[in-house]
């Protein structure tokens, strides 16, 4: 067969359709819009241009002539209109409901706020009739707005006001904001924000979001528009810090540094009591670390080196020597030091600690996690979260966004649970607040055919019971095909703090599955933050930041910040480039601990999001 005769062929075929389209078309139900009468057709789920073409026996060319938002693809739910051609009109009864369908062509600077308001519904029922929406608004773009009145009555109010009830506002993303920053702004949760726009899993600039919340809205009344500002850390320090005539170099750490403020002010001063090893001729990757630690607390001071608090910042190799640190504890003017940088050895920082009870000298435990000293000596600063407290805060972080989702515990048979204990806590959590879940076991790996039971119409969160990266690739693939072929509107995956560790292939599904793992700290790489402060990093030191996790250099500067905030103006909280802090008294007699926890979001399109709890 050649070419001309199959061309032929396929246009004869062609032809085929189009004689039972006026009878395809005719037999489907009909609407007047503005005094014309359309024939109108349902999207139903998984129909594709092909398959409508065929069903109603119309080129593809008319079916975008008549419905020119086809042109962007076929959405579940849309209305197609297809004109009829005679002039004929069905008649009304003044006492029945007329319904109106009415194609609008978006102008440019139009809001979903605005049409849903030009016709008299809520932004919710226009989103509900035109799910392309969910992508965002453009000019250009011709939706379906599909309206109900009921004709009035003589005897009907003219003044009726409207009540208070649940609705939803249009809002407009604005550059760099996040779920969490709106959330925020608007006073609700992210999981309320995320329920109120299913399927929005990313956000761009101009996209338009449902704010839930009770308003009352006046007819001249539009929700406001407000931006979350970013703070920005200074750049280029003026001049090099220096230790007495000596300038900083770039591979050493400074025995005394002092930034002087011109304003008469009671000094803060800093002990920083680390094994930098400085003795040896190649020091340890350990001691390595130690020395980004205290770089990147140096670069906090510059920063607020205008404040009006002078710095101090002292530097003690305690060489990883219990006697060393007694010995630098013995020095006659060491309690005059606001702040101790305690080791991270646990027997070291025994004796840091009661020395400072004696003392008054508050001790900032920033590296050794496993430690409960806190709980007996007022002294002491927890610098993370302790483990069983972040289980609990993350377990009712967790279990509050699970009421918009059905969780789905997943398991792998003859592989060991390592996560067990946390499903188990959240579990009660879900049973005490009456959300249901369900329970998966799968051998080897999981497969679409293991989720076929689940409804696809659903929303579902995905919680494997280990965390370690060779059991997740084998869970995430078979949740991601499972998905696209059951076009599910809501498919999540929770997770755990060493995810965030992860690369390569498993990152990208993490990402896929709009992830979202707690932990203690979380520098995203991309953000504009990191990046200028490890350029500063580089320009200052010649080389850049280890690539550990945490990142020491951030460590060291996020714990100045605070250190220095604190003391000078009262700080309380601070959320950092990598990490935060927010101390809370753990009890009438004892010290107090750093009770900050984040959610970090993997959402689809490479955007990484910090939300604090």
């Amino acid at each position: 067969m050649n070419l001309s005769r199959k061309v032929t062929i396929s246009a004869l075929l062609w032809a085929s359709a189009s004689l039972v389209a006026s009878a395809a078309v005719k037999d489907l139900p009909v609407r007047t819009i503005n005094g014309k009468i359309y024939h109108y057709y349902e999207v139903p789920a998984k129909e594709t241009v092909y398959s409508l073409c065929y069903k109603l026996g119309i080129t593809k060319d008319r079916l975008i002539k008549d419905n020119p938002a086809v042109a962007d693809g076929l959405k579940a739910g849309m209305i197609l209109f297809f004109p009829m051609e005679t002039s004929s009109e069905p008649s009304h009864d003044n006492n029945k409901v007329a319904t109106s369908i009415i194609n609008h062509k978006v102008q440019k600077g139009e809001t979903i706020f605005g049409i849903a308001k030009q016709y008299g519904i809520s932004t919710e029922e226009l989103m509900a009739q035109n799910p392309v929406l969910q992508e965002g608004l453009k000019a250009g773009q011709v939706i379906t707005v599909k309206t109900v009145a009921q004709n009035s009555s003589p005897m009907a109010s003219e003044s009726a006001t409207p009540v208070m009830e649940k609705q939803m506002n249009a809002y407009i993303v604005k550059k760099k904001e996040t779920f969490y920053s709106i959330a925020h702004e608007h006073g609700v949760s992210v999981a309320e924000l995320e329920a109120a726009n299913p399927g929005v899993t990313s956000l761009k600039a101009g996209q338009v979001l449902n704010i839930p919340g009770e308003v009352h809205l006046s007819d001249d009344e539009k929700p406001a528009e407000t931006s979350v500002a970013v703070e920005t850390p200074s750049t280029d320090p003026s001049g090099s810090l220096s230790v007495g005539a000596t300038a900083l170099p770039s591979d050493s750490v400074p025995a005394d540094t002092t930034l002087a403020a011109p304003v008469d002010k009671r000094a803060l001063s800093i002990a920083v009591m680390l094994p930098f090893m400085l003795k040896e001729e190649n020091p340890s990757k350990s001691a390595q670390r130690c020395t980004e630690f205290y770089k990147g607390l140096l670069l906090a001071a510059d920063s607020l080196r205008h404040s009006s608090t002078p710095i101090h910042l002292t530097a003690f190799d305690t060489e990883g020597s219990s006697l060393t640190v007694r010995e630098t504890l013995s020095q006659a003017d060491f309690k005059d030091f606001d702040y101790i940088i305690a080791p991270d050895n646990a027997e070291q920082l025994a004796i840091i600690g009661e020395w400072s009870k004696n003392n008054s000298t508050k001790v900032l435990n920033a590296f050794v996690v496993k430690n409960d000293s806190y709980v007996t000596n007022r002294e002491m600063m927890q610098g993370n979260l302790p483990s069983p407290l972040m289980l609990e805060k993350a377990v009712e972080g967790m279990s509050e966004r699970l009421r918009y989702s059905t969780p789905v515990f997943v398991s792998i048979n003859n592989t060991a649970s390592d996560k067990a204990d946390f499903a188990s806590m959240l579990k009660k959590s879900l049973d005490a607040k009456g959300i249901s879940y369900m329970e998966l076991a799968v051998d080897g790996k999981l497969m679409p055919a293991n989720l076929k039971a689940l409804p696809a119409d659903g929303n579902y969160t995905f919680i494997p019971l280990s965390g370690k990266q060779a059991d997740l690739n084998k869970i995430m693939p078979g949740i991601i095909e499972w998905r696209d072929e059951a076009i599910t509107p809501g498919v999540k995956l929770f997770g755990y703090p060493e995810w965030i560790t992860f690369r390569g292939e498993t990152l990208e599904n993490m990402h896929k599955l709009n992830t979202t793992v707690y932990s203690r700290f979380y520098a995203d790489e991309e953000s504009s933050r990191t990046r200028e402060l490890e350029d500063r990093f580089r320009r200052w030191y010649g080389k850049g930041m280890d690539a550990a996790v945490p990142r020491q250099g951030l460590l060291g500067f996020d714990t100045g910040m605070f250190l220095i905030e604190s003391f000078a103006d009262g700080v309380d909280k601070y959320d950092g480039v990598q990490n935060g802090y927010h101390f809370v008294t753990s009890s009438p007699d004892g010290g107090s601990y750093n009770d900050v926890l984040y959610f970090i979001n993997f959402r689809p399109g490479g955007v990484t999001e910090k939300i604090n709890l």
